[in-house]
């Protein structure tokens, strides 16, 4: 009843009230993301930490045994688990449903600097976040241009050198699906009869190339009031350096990779196919982070992709095509949405017209009708949903 009396007695009060529900509904409805269908996920951040030529003991011992030490008392963590191979090291860590994505990657952030020190040689830590069950939005193919004779797949080396940062640098993007394609690489084919003749063994070979292709830090020297850093610089750059590794020496006699094996720049066994139209090509999909705006995120990856393919691609005879993306059914979505509101509004202020028989109370409640679902606009901006078909 107060407020029946206050409505009455402070008319340009309320009048003010409303146009203010207008307005932040309006602004709060142009910060809405779009997407086809809520973001129910647990957010997931990956920690990954490269330490070229590290076994999987020394990964484990220095560097993942320190990180979870720090990790493991963040708020909200559900899980983690952690992943030690030759060269690399992951933490991953799993939230709550709900949690605030960009909250835990400032709180993950800021625990992995607590690391006190981490070995000579190793990266710095590359945090990403994603979603357990998020999967692609977007899907384009990598094909060759007419005339190009070379075969498509053997453009994967050059993605991941040049291509690959600029996708990953688009706003709304939080890691890529490649499927297809061969990483080129040194193959060193043993000849076994000549192995057998000098004595030789697969694991003595392998030890002795391993023990070659090193790049690690020797420490550091001081020099009078400079300290200077000490590096091993040993990485094949070609096949010419392989041939000239040592595997036995006896006497005046050295017997080299050339001796034993041939060594040959070639591509990595092939373990997936990607066919589209009828012809060979490598599939990449854009996967977006959590809770971001899917058809912006469209616009931004679609305007890198006609970028990449005049400044980056076309040099090389090959080209992205455009295969698959929401905003045909998120645009869809959202105007049936908006039809169904303008007819259930139409038939709802009919109805009232009908049974009051009064145009004055009939405007009033119709009027009342978009302040309302306007104003509902606010609260989903304030708690983070999104406009989808749900």
């Amino acid at each position: 009843m107060d407020i029946i009396r206050f409505s009455i007695n402070k008319p340009v009060t309320v009048l003010v009230g409303i146009i203010m529900v207008v307005l932040f509904g309006l602004l709060g409805l142009n910060r809405l993301p779009y997407q086809l269908s809520p973001s129910v996920v647990e957010p997931d951040i990956t920690v990954r930490t490269i330490w070229t030529g590290a076994t999987p003991y020394e990964i484990e011992r220095e560097i993942i045994e320190p990180q979870e030490s720090v990790l493991k008392g963040i708020p909200g963590l559900k899980e983690m688990e952690s992943d030690s191979r030759n060269g690399s090291g992951t933490v991953t860590l799993r939230f709550k449903i709900g949690t605030d994505v960009d909250d835990a990657l400032l709180r993950v952030s800021n625990k992995v600097n607590e690391v006190r020190s981490y070995p000579d040689g190793a990266d710095r830590p590359v945090l990403s976040a994603t979603g357990a069950s998020t999967s692609p939005v977007i899907w384009i193919v990598m094909k060759t241009l007419e005339g190009n004779e070379r075969h498509v797949q053997t453009y994967k080396t050059l993605f991941e050198d040049e291509i690959r940062q600029h996708l990953e640098r688009v706003e709304g993007a939080a890691d890529l699906f490649v499927g297809g394609g061969r990483l080129e690489q040194m193959q060193v084919i043993v000849k076994a009869e000549r192995l057998a003749a000098y004595g030789i063994t697969i694991a003595d070979m392998i030890r002795a190339l391993s023990s070659e292709n090193v790049n690690v830090s020797a420490g550091t020297m001081g020099v009078g009031r400079r300290d200077y850093r000490i590096r091993t610089t040993g990485e094949f750059k070609s096949e010419e350096d392989i041939r000239q590794v040592v595997l036995k020496s006896t006497g005046q006699r050295r017997v080299t990779v050339a001796d034993v094996a041939e060594v040959r720049r070639d591509y990595e066994k092939e373990t997936a196919m990607v066919i589209h139209n009828n012809s060979p090509a490598m599939a990449i999909g854009i996967i977006p982070e959590a809770g971001v705006n899917i058809l912006e995120l469209t616009d931004r990856v679609e305007d890198t992709v006609n970028w990449l393919n005049e400044e980056k691609l076309k040099p090389h005879g090959i080209y992205y095509q455009w295969v698959y993306d929401q905003r045909w059914y998120i645009n869809g979505a959202i105007k049936l949405i908006r039809n169904n509101i303008l007819i259930g509004g139409l038939l709802a202020i009919t109805v009232l017209l009908v049974f009051l028989r009064s145009i004055r109370s009939t405007i009033v409640v119709a009027t009342a009708i978009p302040i309302s679902v306007i104003g509902t606009f606010i609260f989903m901006d304030l708690t983070g949903r999104s406009l989808n078909v749900v």
